[in-house]
């Protein structure tokens, strides 16, 4: 099964598999996402503003929390690590920089 996410101001629309990470899901579906750890959950640059649908996201873990406390935002679900938030059910993010790959 997949969910759809909605990812601002990209417009893009990506179909996150049960159990993937938004992060694996936009890289398997040809997207860049910003990061420099590579989906590690260290770098924290990965991180989204979710504007709909919070209660379709996992909890958030102990390394998601420590990133997001370190972003000096607060753990209240709507800052997230997009390479440690799931999906069950359609969502709104916000992350600047989103965009497809350029195929050589």
């Amino acid at each position: 099964m997949t969910h759809r996410v909605a990812v601002r101001p990209s417009g893009a629309e990506l179909e996150v598999c049960d159990g993937e990470d938004l992060f694996s899901a936009a890289q398997r579906l040809g997207y860049r996402w910003p990061t420099v750890c590579g989906g590690k959950g260290t770098c924290r640059t990965c991180f989204v503003e979710v504007d709909e649908g919070a209660d379709n996201c996992s909890p958030v873990g102990p390394l998601e929390r420590e990133g997001i406390q370190a972003l000096r935002r607060p753990v209240d679900g709507l800052t997230r690590l997009a390479c440690q938030m799931r999906v069950a059910g359609p969502v709104t993010v916000t992350k600047r920089g989103v965009r497809r790959q350029v195929q050589e």
